[in-house]
């Protein structure tokens, strides 16, 4: 008995009741370990996961902050952000919008739906709608790929509004919901899914409507900081042409007096020609005098003389 109880690896000496309980226990208390442990693993992989794709994107934001172009003010179009959304795989997930400002309204939708659809470039992409005078549109997108696809982040918005603003906003939501959405697309894969769970989208909504009102809360600041712009290069502007005016004038100037100087040799050459003429006249006046005088003298003279 006490042989086959060393092979086994019991204590002889214990009852068998108190060595099943043992197992029994030992039994149960391994799962619950096993999956704790999993579980930690789980939570450390995904939040690495989150900063390397968060960092990736601040990364991709500051390479191709470059590639926006046309970043000029338009002040008369609106000066709001009307748009904000996120895309999985070309696929709206989330959006808020704004719909306080008609001019914008269902028009900056539109224009972030067609860039949604859009293929994904390697940076930022962006599109615009002039279709209205002073109503100018524009729209963003900043896409970060991971191995499974690519989720965007586009901020539709009024010329009005600073092109540089938009894009901190832009990253801003990338940093901000990257690792949100990465968790759901990592808990919707458990459940079979494809795309984001409607939970994970309704916490994706609610951030962006934050964000938007965010956005959008110092609008009326914005527009008097356009209107300060425009009469700002109005007065530029003025400035510059009574500079160009100073500057012809000068110009003038100098050509008046050049011609001044010119006028003042032209009657100096005029009065010597004249004198000229005069001493000529002089001159032949003189000779055709003497020539007559010769001419009555000498015959008077011979006749006298006979």
């Amino acid at each position: 008995m006490s042989i086959f109880s060393r092979k086994l690896g019991r204590n002889p000496f214990k009852s068998s009741g108190s060595t099943d309980a043992a197992g029994s226990t030992d039994a149960a208390d391994e799962p619950k370990q096993s999956m704790s442990a999993k579980a930690k693993a789980a939570a450390s992989a995904a939040t690495d996961k989150a900063r390397r794709l968060s960092a990736t994107a601040s990364q991709k934001a500051r390479d191709a902050r470059h590639s926006i172009t046309g970043s000029k003010l338009d002040p008369s179009a609106p000066a709001r952000v009307g748009f904000v959304g996120v895309s999985r795989d070309r696929k709206l997930v989330a959006h808020a919008q704004d719909d306080e400002d008609e001019r914008i309204g269902e028009r900056t939708a539109s224009l972030a739906r067609k860039i949604t659809q859009r293929a994904d470039p390697p940076g930022w992409d962006d599109i615009a709608d002039t279709s209205r005078k002073n109503e100018g549109l524009r729209a963003i997108k900043l896409p970060v790929c991971d191995l499974d696809g690519t989720t965007s982040y586009i901020v539709a918005f009024g010329m009005g509004y600073p092109v540089e603003k938009a894009q901190a906003l832009c990253e801003r939501l990338a940093l901000m919901l990257g690792p949100m959405v990465d968790l759901d697309l990592d808990e919707a894969k458990n459940q079979g899914r494809t795309r984001c769970t409607p939970d994970g989208a309704s916490r994706l909504r609610e951030v962006l409507e934050r964000e938007l009102r965010d956005a959008n809360s110092s609008s009326q600041l914005q527009q008097v900081a356009n209107q300060v712009e425009a009469v700002r290069e109005i007065m530029e502007r003025n400035v510059e042409m009574l500079l160009d005016r100073g500057e012809k004038l000068d110009a003038l100037n100098d050509k008046a007096d050049e011609l001044h100087g010119a006028t003042k040799a032209f009657r100096q050459q005029a009065r010597k020609l004249k004198r000229w003429h005069l001493m000529n006249q002089v001159k032949w006046g003189v000779a055709v005098g003497t020539l007559v005088t010769a001419s009555v003298a000498i015959p008077i003279a011979v006749l006298a003389a006979a």
